[in-house]
């Protein structure tokens, strides 16, 4: 995340945030802290994310995985989904039903939902089958490190025939990430350090693409958002990395638009929950063995190696 917000924000980004801050942080973006800064800094990711998803039709329920609630009154204020539940990572109480409130930061409304600790990756998830219409999976995929595939699992499973779901995740393969691979400075682009909130993998568009298909969904749009910082200060020399890159990748069939610094899908469920487990994401048992046979070799006490 940005260190600091920017300073200026496009009409339609002002419009989204006006749902979720209040008014005069835009007037003063850089003495913001806490929640405020995370969505100052965010605010074209989330304007970009928020202006695309649906309304609702016979099924009004959504779920929001990885949030607190901040999203709430722009779902149900500004596009009128009634019944929202968020699901965090487990802190004070895991697996309880909590009512929840928030309020529009520049309005009198305010909007209820209900909000649920629960590892998402650490078992079933405590919803019915079929209950939502919509899911918001947004900021959250890269921090999966276990069983990523679970989560889109379960996702279908709780999620009503036709439901969408919309995912946001980090690009692996934004101009910025090749860019830096190519200048020899590689950014940490598949594992970084093992901290609960640390980024365990990131995604290509098509991985991401795969993924949702094979765990029953259709793929409606796959592409990518928010211009990253420029690779070069001087224009041509943007325009010329760009160009390259997109045609080499087109000469591979990697289809643009996939350079911008996060990964937008949004896919239909259209079939039972299913599971593919592709080998690109789930290593072969033997090299697991392997590996776990090589830590117990370098954990292993010095009077046992002698032994």
């Amino acid at each position: 995340m940005a260190m600091k917000p920017p300073a200026k924000y496009s009409r339609p980004a002002r419009q989204t945030l006006h749902w979720l801050l209040h008014n005069d942080w835009l007037q003063h973006p850089q003495e913001a802290t806490g929640e405020a800064q995370y969505l100052l800094c965010h605010a074209e990711r989330l304007d970009q994310s928020l202006r695309r998803l649906p309304k609702p039709r016979s099924n009004k329920r959504c779920l929001v995985v990885g949030s607190w609630g901040l999203e709430v009154p722009y779902l149900k204020g500004k596009l009128g989904w009634e019944e929202i539940t968020c699901i965090c990572a487990p802190l004070s109480q895991p697996g309880e039903v909590q009512k929840a409130r928030r309020d529009h930061p520049n309005g009198s409304e305010s909007y209820t939902f209900d909000l649920i600790e629960h590892d998402i990756e650490g078992g079933e998830w405590p919803f019915d089958s079929e209950t939502f219409g919509l899911v918001v999976f947004w900021g959250c995929f890269e921090h999966l490190r276990h069983d990523p595939e679970f989560a889109l699992y379960e996702i279908n499973r709780v999620c009503e025939p036709g439901a969408v779901i919309t995912l946001v995740t980090d690009n692996a393969i934004s101009f910025h990430a090749t860019h830096s691979i190519l200048r020899g400075s590689p950014m940490p682009m598949r594992l970084h350090h093992p901290t609960p909130e640390g980024h365990w993998r990131l995604y290509t568009p098509p991985e991401i693409g795969e993924l949702l298909e094979g765990t029953g969904w259709r793929v409606d749009l796959l592409t990518s958002i928010v211009e990253d910082a420029p690779v070069y200060w001087k224009w041509w020399k943007r325009r010329l990395f760009k160009k390259l890159v997109a045609d080499y990748r087109r000469g591979f069939g990697l289809r643009e638009p996939y350079w911008n610094g996060f990964v937008l899908a949004h896919a239909t469920k259209v079939a039972a929950p299913t599971r593919a487990y592709p080998k690109w994401l789930y290593k072969d048992p033997k090299i697991h063995q392997l590996k776990v046979e090589m830590l117990e070799r370098v954990y292993r006490p010095p009077n046992m190696m002698s032994a």
